[in-house]
């Protein structure tokens, strides 16, 4: 690995979002299980060889994240990771929820507690496709088997995705400008759900019936159904985040963030049927895959770091039909982004779900639960029922409704006022208001930027809100929240951050 790398879009994001959450959010564990059968002779020794060639295939596994200007890369870790014994009385729950220091790294961790390796990975090397290839290629390194090179590195794939995000950027803002309305929140039973931040939560773990729709993938007629029961809570127009794969032929075999959370917002209908609906779901989502690869930030002004898109959030995977292994593939991280987190693994049998959800949210994730299994078991029944039929849930009527924040005539979310503290009016700090300007200008590419004019207007994003603050902490000693250039995207409001404090 090269000494430094410019990191991928997903781990730009999911670091910004660490750094203002923490907690275990982000960990991402798996427990294979070495027993009967095909692993019944591997020991320890065999095992630690194991890691290590997996570490070697895979580079970035070796890595930390580092920030240079406002601009993540990928360095490598000061410690090269390697298989740990557990010792006696630890508990893999504590491994679990051990901090990782992404700047230092590395990022994933291998220790075995008896017959059981606990893996434990950051999302900004991994998502959940990579646990397949993670049991995949420790079971092939034990038992000698051949693997076929990689055809790519996580670098070239980067630096790639790069090149085809830029070229989709124009075509990207005009697909979201009329889907995006600002943040909203979302109505449950009996309650409102709206935080999209990461915290310590609990789990619910569940097996949800595997309907297939004529027509529709079961992660299409799954998220349908989801959508019909947000529908009967009240939502009109429902909102959920869904993760979306970003891998391709190339990076198939590659262990890495192969992930983008990007928003799915459904109109149902009473008088349609659940096929119908289904098929309109499955055109929005395979337009939204056109765009796949281009972050949410990049594509919509205004959107700060935040941990999840919306209060509810799904994410949904296939089990590789190659791995024949005893593993835990739902591991509990101790955390939940946002208010209910639905992780789903279909096993092509059932779909086993992990809930995990919010202590505001709890009164809500068994009826949840429960609510989504059934209006599945009453599709696998008749896809063709109408939508009426289906929406069996009657919550009691809400008090109050928060309503979205508010948009502006381009979609975007609204923000604070601009401050006007530093317009140039007495006791106005010329000085810092020039070198502020300066470092704007830089990082903008434009010739004068004036004190109330906004950084968003001047197609700027999140990308350029981290390297503004970044370089005002480099050059003037001056540290800035990212959230205060959110709300107050000005020069003025940058500089009354700074009286502030």
């Amino acid at each position: 690995m090269a000494d430094l790398t410019e990191a991928a879009f997903a781990q730009h994001g999911i670091r910004m979002a660490h750094l203002a959450s923490g907690g275990t959010a982000y960990h991402m564990p798996l427990v294979l299980r070495l027993g009967a059968g095909i692993d019944a002779g591997i020991d320890a020794g065999t095992v630690a060889k194991a890691c290590t060639a997996l570490v070697e295939r895979h580079p970035l596994l070796a890595g930390a994240l580092v920030e240079r200007d406002g601009i993540t890369y990928v360095a490598p870790a000061e410690t090269v990771p390697g298989l740990r014994i557990a010792a006696p009385g630890e508990r893999a729950e504590d491994e679990i929820a051990r901090p990782f220091d992404l700047e230092r790294g590395p990022l994933i961790r291998f220790v075995l507690f008896g017959r059981d390796l606990v893996v434990t990975a950051h999302h900004t090397v991994f998502d959940g496709f990579s646990k397949d290839l993670v049991v995949r290629d420790l079971l092939a390194f034990c038992d000698g088997s051949e693997i076929r090179p990689l055809p790519i590195s996580f670098a070239e794939h980067a630096d790639a995705e790069r090149r085809r995000v830029d070229a989709a950027l124009v075509a990207a803002r005009e697909f979201w400008k009329p889907r995006w309305r600002g943040q909203a929140p979302v109505v449950v039973r009996n309650g409102i759900l709206n935080s999209r931040r990461a915290e310590a939560g609990a789990v619910l773990d569940l097996e949800l019936p595997r309907v297939e729709v004529p027509g529709l993938t079961v992660f299409e007629a799954t998220a349908a159904a989801l959508h019909v029961l947000l529908f009967s809570y009240g939502n009109s127009r429902p909102v959920t985040a869904i993760d979306l794969s970003t891998r391709t032929s190339d990076t198939a075999d590659l262990i890495g963030p192969f992930v983008n959370e990007l928003l799915l917002a459904s109109e149902p209908a009473e008088d349609l049927t659940f096929r119908e609906f289904g098929l309109r779901v499955r055109s929005e989502l395979r337009d939204i895959y056109r765009f796949r690869e281009v972050p949410l930030a990049r594509a919509v002004p205004r959107i700060a770091p935040h941990a999840a898109l919306a209060p509810i959030s799904v994410s949904y995977r296939k089990q590789s039909e190659r791995i024949d292994a005893d593993v835990e593939w739902l591991v509990f991280n101790g955390a939940v982004r946002g208010d209910l987190q639905l992780q789903i693994v279909d096993t092509g049998r059932a779909l086993l779900g992990s809930l995990r959800y919010s202590a505001r949210a709890a009164e809500h994730a068994q009826p949840f639960a429960d609510e989504l299994g059934a209006v599945l078991r009453r599709l696998a029944d008749d896809p063709d029922r109408l939508i009426a039929d289906l929406l069996t849930v009657v919550p009691d009527a809400a008090e109050t409704v928060p309503s979205a924040e508010p948009a502006h005539e381009d979609g975007s979310s609204g923000h604070l006022p601009a401050a006007t503290g530093a317009s140039g009016g007495a006791g106005a700090d010329a000085d810092l208001v020039e070198q502020i300007r300066e470092i704007w200008q830089e990082v903008l590419g434009v010739p004068r930027v004036e004190v109330d004019d906004d950084l968003f207007d001047l197609d700027g994003h999140s990308l350029t809100v981290t390297q503004i603050v970044a370089r005002m902490r480099a050059r003037l000693g001056i540290e800035i929240p990212i959230d205060v250039l959110f709300d107050n995207p000005t020069i003025a409001g940058a500089l009354d951050a700074v009286n502030a404090h």
